[in-house]
């Protein structure tokens, strides 16, 4: 049986979530309640990994994250995921400093926006992904257009995340502001779709909540996870 590892903390609330829809799905998939994955979580601090990168450390992330990756790869796992989008501004750099295999959120979330034609997406996320090129770029490579919230926007999104979204804090008033921030790049861009750019984010912000697609990319994440887990 293939075996899952995942590095989790990203935030915990994000880590509860990817642990039983990957269960939930997997057993759907599989036609049988009394089936389980094997998976192993190996937990960090995300306030430490947030430091570092806000001093643009990233030597000393990548080697924060191959120290979880080389605990998963020790104790079993044949696949790693990181259940943050975050993170992955060092994917590249933490992929080619271990042995065992990382399914990238960003490629995961570009395949799926080809596959639903989708050609201008608006992205929120965390300071670090909205103002980064490691999640923009692989998107324009593939012929669609990002747009990023404003400079005072941004900052409002990221602060919401970190201090309420990542603590299983979700505020009527936020997600009014939050779907103001929406609203305007949607009429503004004439946005496709709302990437959720968070694993947090779907905490707060539903489908129904837009007249437009929503990008889930934790969603998306799980199902290519749960693929790979029943091949």
């Amino acid at each position: 049986m293939t075996k899952l590892g995942i590095i989790g903390g990203i935030g915990p609330e994000a880590t509860v979530d990817y642990y039983l829809s990957i269960i939930k799905q997997y057993q759907q998939s599989m036609g049988n309640q009394q089936v389980l994955p094997e998976i192993t979580i190996e937990s960090i601090n995300m306030y430490h990994m947030f430091a570092l990168l806000q001093d643009k450390k990233y030597d000393q992330v990548v080697a924060y994250l191959k120290t979880a990756v080389d605990h998963l790869e020790a104790a079993g796992a044949d696949f790693a995921i990181m259940c943050g989008n975050t993170p992955h501004i060092v994917f590249e750099q933490l992929q080619q400093q271990t042995n065992l295999p990382l399914m990238s959120m960003v490629e995961t979330s570009v395949a799926e926006a080809q596959r639903l034609g989708l050609k201008r997406l608006g992205l929120l996320g965390t300071r670090f992904t909205m103002e980064n090129d490691f999640f923009v770029a692989p998107f324009e490579r593939a012929g669609i257009e990002i747009k990023i919230p404003n400079p005072d926007e941004i900052n409002f999104i990221h602060e919401k995340i970190v201090s309420e979204l990542e603590n299983g804090i979700v505020k009527p008033e936020t997600k009014k502001q939050l779907l103001a921030i929406a609203e305007r790049m949607i009429s503004a861009n004439h946005l496709d779709g709302i990437i959720l750019g968070c694993t947090e984010l779907p905490l707060i912000l539903k489908p129904e909540d837009f007249n437009v697609e929503t990008f889930d990319i934790t969603k998306i994440h799980i199902a290519a996870i749960v693929k790979e887990l029943i091949k």
